[in-house]
C-alpha cells in the first residue's frame, strides 16, 4: 500500500523526471527493443482487422451468387426439377482442366477452363485489360486468359488458344476473378470461354472430369435460407454439393484467423525478446542507480519513493515504446497486403482498428512493466551501508528465493493472459509460452556453451588485436548471453523455415531421378489407350507405366449399409471416408512406394462374384476403422463387388505416380468400365511438348502434368508463403539488434575506458578499431550459431520423423546467412562507438565522466 500511495505522489514523479532528463537517450534505448515487437503485433491485428471487415463487406463477392450449387455428373432429373421449381439459375458453369495450346508456337499447358452461360459472377466483377473484355468475350465467342500465361508465351488480345479442337481468338487478359486467389493460378492458368463453344470439342466426352455449377441470386437472405434448407436432404440423397455466402464467409473467417493467430505468435516472439531486452537492460540501469539509491537512503528518502520513481520511468517508457511501436505498426500495415495478396481472393479495404491499436499500446506497456518487475524489486534491498562498500551489488542477487519465484510467477501468468487474449485459447497460450521459454533456455544454454568455448580457446599465437577483441566479449554488463539468445530465436525460425522448405523441395526432386516419371497423362479411356501408347513410342519416349483406374463408392460397410453407418453415431468412422469416390486399381504386384505393414499381399482373384481380397491404404485405415479380415461392399457401376482386407500398405503418396487407398487384384475388375493414367519418362526436350500437343489433337479430353512444371509451382507457392513468414520473423533479427545497439549503449563507459587506456599506452588507432571490429564480428557470428545449432537440430528432427528423408542442409546459404547477421553486427556495433575515435583519449575520458 505504501507503494501504491508513492505511486500518485508528485515528488515521485518529479524525482522520476529529474532523473531521466539528463538520460532520456539511454533510457529510451532500454525499452527500444519492445517497439518492434508491438509493431508487428499492431500491424497483424490491424492486418487481420482489414481482412475479417473486407470479407464482411464483400461476402456475396467471394462466391459471386447467394447459392452455388455443384456436381461432378450432369444435373439428374430430380435436380433439375427442383432447380425449375425456385425460378431457375441466373448463371451457369462448366469447369475442367484440359490441355490447352498457346498461339501459333504450339506449346501445351494444362489449363484450368471455365466455361460460362449467363451473367457471371451475380455480384462483383472480373478484371481484365482490356477493362471491357468482361463483357464482350462471351458475346463475341472470345476468351479470357490468364495474364501471366499470356506474358509467359507472348500473346496479345487477337491471338489464338486451343481448347479441344475449337480454336478461340483471346479478347483480353484475365486479372482476378471474385472468390479466387491469384495462387489459384498456380495450378495452371485460367481460361473463360462461352459454354456454348463447348459443343463438339470433345471436352466433355465420357472420360472427362468436369464440375457442373448453377448459381442464384435471391433478392431476399430468408428467400435463401428457405431454398437451402429445402434443397438440403435432396442434396445429400443425389450427392450433389452445394455453397452459400454464409459458408463462404465462416471458411474464410476460419483461415484468416487461423493465419493472423500464427503470424501473432511470431510476432509476440519478437515483442518477448525485446521484454528480454528490457529486463536485462533494466538490470544495468539500476545496477549503475545503486549507489545513486543508497545515498538517498542515507539522508532519509524511504526506499517506497526511490522504487516509486523508477517505476513510474519504466512505464512511462514501456508507454513510449509502444506507442512509437504502435505508429510505426500502423505504417507497415499498408504494406501487409502485398505480401498475402496473391493468397487472398479479395482486394483488401484498410482502416484503422481502434481494437489492434488498444491491445497494442496496452501488450508493450504489460510487457515492459512485467519483465522489469524483478530486477525492479532489487531496489528495495539497497542498503545505506552501499555508499561504503566497493563491492558489486546485484538487483536479482540481492532477492530471497520466495520473492524471485514470486515475481517469475507473476510475468508467466502476465504472459499467458496476453497471448491468451491473442489466441483466443488459453490452454494454447499456456503451452505456447513454455515452449517459448523452453526454446529460449536451450538458446542461453548453447549461448553459455559457446562463450565458454571462446573462453577456454588458447589464443597465445594469435595477435594482440585478436586476444583482446575476444577477451571483450567478456566484458561486464556486455550481455554477449543476452544479444545471443535474442538473435538466436530469429535465427532458429528464419533457419529453421528455410531448411524445411529446401527439404519439402528436396523430397520432390529426391523422387525425380531417372527412372521416375516427367510427364504424366491421365483420364486416357479404354478405347484410347493403345493409340497414347503409340503416340509416346513413336516419340521416342519410355512408358514407365499404365495403370488402369475404376470408379466406384463403398455400398456395405462390414454388412451394413452405409447410410446405417452414417446415421449411427455410436460408430467412429469418419463420413467423407464412407460417402468419397474411390478411385482403385488392380494389378498382381507392389511397387515401390508400397510396403505391407498387416496382414498377407494377394495379387490374383477368383473372379468377379467371388469375395475379393483387397489391399487398404493406412492412410485411410483409421477413417475407416477397419481390419484384417473386415468385409466391405464396392459399387462399380451399379455392380456390387464384395471384398475383404486381405493386408494394410504402408503408401508414399508423395511420389510422382498414382498411389490408391485401395488395391485389387488382378483377374476381378478388367472388365469393368475404367480410363488409364500413363506414367512417361522421356530423353529430350522436345518430347514432351510433342506427346502433349498430338494428344490435345488426337484425344481432347485426355489432360497431361508436365512434372518439372508442377515443381516449378510448388516452389513459387512455397517461395511466396517463406517470404511472408520471413518478414515476421525478421522482427526477432531486429529486436536482437536492438538488444546490441542497448548493449553497447550500457557498457559505453567501460569501452570508452579501454579504448582510452590503450591509446594512452601508445595504441594506434588501427589497433583499437581492429579489437572493436573483431569484438563485433565475433557477438555476430556466435550469435547466429546459437540460432542455427537449434535450427539445424529442428530440422533433422523434421527430415528424420516427418519427410523421412536424409538430412542434407544447404551449408552454403546458411553461411551466407550467417555473414549477413555478422556484418550487420559490426556496422551497428561501429556506430554506436565511433565518438571514441573522433577526439582525443583526455576529451573523450572527461566527456564519459561527465555523462555518467
Amino acid at each position: 500500500m505504501k507503494l501504491l500511495r508513492q505511486l500518485f505522489d508528485s515528488f515521485s514523479w518529479k524525482l522520476a523526471y529529474r532523473d531521466a532528463r539528463p538520460q532520456w537517450k539511454s533510457l529510451f534505448l532500454y525499452t527500444s527493443a519492445v517497439i518492434a515487437g508491438v509493431a508487428a503485433l499492431v500491424a497483424i491485428l490491424s492486418f487481420r482487422n482489414d481482412v475479417l471487415l473486407t470479407v464482411e463487406d464483400q461476402s456475396r463477392e467471394l462466391l459471386g451468387a447467394d447459392l452455388e450449387i455443384e456436381s461432378s455428373e450432369p444435373f439428374n432429373d430430380t435436380i433439375t426439377a427442383f432447380i425449375d421449381s425456385i425460378g431457375g439459375s441466373d448463371a451457369s458453369a462448366v469447369e475442367f482442366n484440359s490441355m490447352v495450346i498457346f498461339g501459333d508456337g504450339g506449346q501445351t499447358r494444362l489449363s484450368q477452363v471455365r466455361a460460362i452461360e449467363g451473367p457471371f459472377p451475380l455480384y462483383g466483377t472480373i478484371e481484365t485489360e482490356p477493362v471491357e473484355a468482361a463483357a464482350e468475350y462471351r458475346e463475341t465467342n472470345g476468351a479470357l486468359l490468364e495474364k501471366s500465361a499470356m506474358e509467359q508465351y507472348g500473346l496479345m488480345p487477337g491471338d489464338s488458344i486451343l481448347v479441344g479442337n475449337r480454336s478461340i481468338p483471346i479478347r483480353g487478359a484475365l486479372l482476378s476473378v471474385p472468390g479466387e486467389a491469384a495462387a489459384f493460378s498456380l495450378i495452371g492458368p485460367r481460361v473463360y470461354v462461352p459454354r456454348h463453344l463447348l459443343e463438339g470439342t470433345g471436352l466433355l466426352d465420357r472420360g472427362s472430369r468436369v464440375e457442373y455449377k448453377e448459381y442464384f441470386r435471391f433478392d431476399d437472405p430468408q428467400m435463401t435460407e428457405d431454398v437451402v434448407a429445402a434443397l438440403r436432404p435432396i442434396a445429400r440423397e443425389n450427392r450433389v454439393g452445394f455453397d452459400t455466402v454464409e459458408e463462404r464467409k465462416e471458411d474464410f473467417d476460419e483461415i484468416v484467423s487461423n493465419l493472423s493467430r500464427f503470424l501473432g505468435l511470431i510476432a509476440f516472439i519478437a515483442l518477448l525478446l525485446g521484454g528480454l531486452g528490457v529486463a536485462s537492460a533494466i538490470y544495468v540501469y539500476i545496477k549503475r542507480k545503486s549507489q545513486m539509491v543508497a545515498t538517498l537512503r542515507c539522508i532519509g528518502m524511504p526506499s517506497e519513493k526511490i522504487l516509486a520513481s523508477i517505476a513510474i520511468q519504466i512505464a512511462a517508457l514501456g508507454l513510449i515504446g509502444a506507442v512509437t511501436g504502435t505508429l510505426i505498426g500502423l505504417v507497415i500495415q499498408s504494406y501487409l497486403p502485398a505480401l498475402f495478396t496473391d493468397f487472398l481472393p479479395f482486394s483488401i479495404v484498410q482502416s484503422i482498428s481502434v481494437q489492434a491499436i488498444a491491445l497494442g499500446l496496452f501488450t508493450g506497456v504489460l510487457i515492459s512493466v512485467a519483465f522489469s518487475l524483478l530486477p525492479l524489486a532489487g531496489v528495495s534491498s539497497v542498503s545505506p551501508m552501499l555508499t561504503l562498500r566497493s563491492s558489486e551489488f546485484s538487483p536479482v542477487k540481492s532477492l530471497s528465493p520466495k520473492v524471485k519465484y514470486s515475481f517469475a510467477g507473476i510475468t508467466l501468468a502476465i504472459l499467458i493472459v496476453v497471448i491468451g487474449s491473442l489466441t483466443e485459447n488459453f490452454l494454447v497460450a499456456a503451452v505456447f509460452t513454455f515452449s517459448i521459454l523452453f526454446f529460449a533456455s536451450l538458446l542461453w544454454v548453447i549461448a553459455g556453451l559457446l562463450m565458454a568455448a571462446v573462453k577456454g580457446l588458447r589464443l597465445k599465437s594469435f595477435s594482440y588485436v585478436w586476444r583482446q577483441g575476444t577477451a571483450n566479449l567478456f566484458r561486464p554488463n556486455n550481455q554477449t548471453a543476452m544479444l545471443m539468445t535474442t538473435l538466436g530465436m530469429g535465427m532458429l525460425l528464419i533457419g529453421t523455415l528455410y531448411l524445411s522448405q529446401e527439404m519439402l523441395l528436396q523430397r520432390i526432386n529426391v523422387e525425380f531421378g531417372d527412372d521416375t516419371p516427367d510427364l504424366v497423362l491421365y483420364d486416357i479411356q479404354s478405347d484410347q489407350n493403345e493409340g497414347m501408347n503409340r503416340i509416346i513410342e513413336d516419340e521416342g519416349a519410355r512408358i514407365l507405366q499404365n495403370v488402369p483406374i475404376i470408379s466406384m463408392r463403398l455400398e456395405r460397410w462390414k454388412n451394413r449399409p452405409v447410410a446405417e453407418v452414417r446415421a449411427d453415431t455410436t460408430v467412429d468412422v469418419r463420413g467423407w471416408a464412407l460417402r468419397r469416390d474411390y478411385r482403385v486399381t488392380y494389378r498382381d504386384h507392389l511397387t515401390d512406394a508400397e510396403t505391407i505393414l498387416e496382414g498377407e499381399w494377394i495379387g490374383e482373384g477368383d473372379g468377379f462374384n467371388s469375395l475379393v481380397p483387397v489391399s487398404i491404404a493406412d492412410q485411410i485405415d483409421d477413417d475407416l476403422q477397419v481390419e484384417i479380415g473386415d468385409t466391405l461392399t464396392f459399387n462399380v457401376q451399379g455392380v456390387p463387388v464384395d471384398t475383404y482386407v486381405a493386408s494394410i500398405r504402408e503408401v508414399d503418396f508423395q511420389r510422382p505416380e498414382p498411389n490408391f487407398f485401395v488395391v485389387f487384384p488382378v483377374n476381378v475388375l478388367e472388365a469393368a468400365p475404367q480410363f488409364f493414367a500413363t506414367l512417361v519418362r522421356t530423353t529430350g526436350e522436345s518430347q514432351s511438348p510433342a506427346i502433349q500437343q498430338a494428344a490435345v489433337r488426337q484425344y481432347p479430353n485426355v489432360s497431361a502434368i508436365d512434372i518439372s512444371v508442377a515443381i516449378r509451382s510448388i516452389r513459387e507457392f512455397l517461395d511466396k508463403i517463406s517470404m511472408a513468414i520471413e518478414f515476421m520473423a525478421l522482427f526477432s533479427i531486429l529486436t536482437g539488434f536492438i538488444v546490441l545497439a542497448s548493449s553497447i549503449s550500457i557498457s559505453r563507459k567501460q569501452r570508452s575506458r579501454e579504448s582510452v587506456l590503450l591509446r594512452t599506452l601508445g595504441a594506434v588507432k588501427s589497433q583499437v578499431s581492429k579489437i572493436q571490429t573483431i569484438e563485433y564480428a565475433l557477438l555476430g557470428l556466435l550469435a547466429s550459431l546459437t540460432g542455427l545449432i537449434l535450427a539445424l537440430g529442428a530440422s533433422w528432427a523434421l527430415a528424420y520423423f516427418w519427410f523421412d528423408l536424409a538430412f542434407v542442409p544447404d551449408f552454403l546459404s546458411l553461411f551466407v546467412i550467417s555473414m549477413l547477421i555478422t556484418a550487420a553486427a559490426v556496422i551497428i556495433g561501429w556506430s554506436g562507438s565511433r565518438h571514441i575515435f573522433k577526439s582525443s583519449p583526455i576529451e573523450v575520458l572527461r566527456n564519459e565522466t561527465i555523462t555518467t
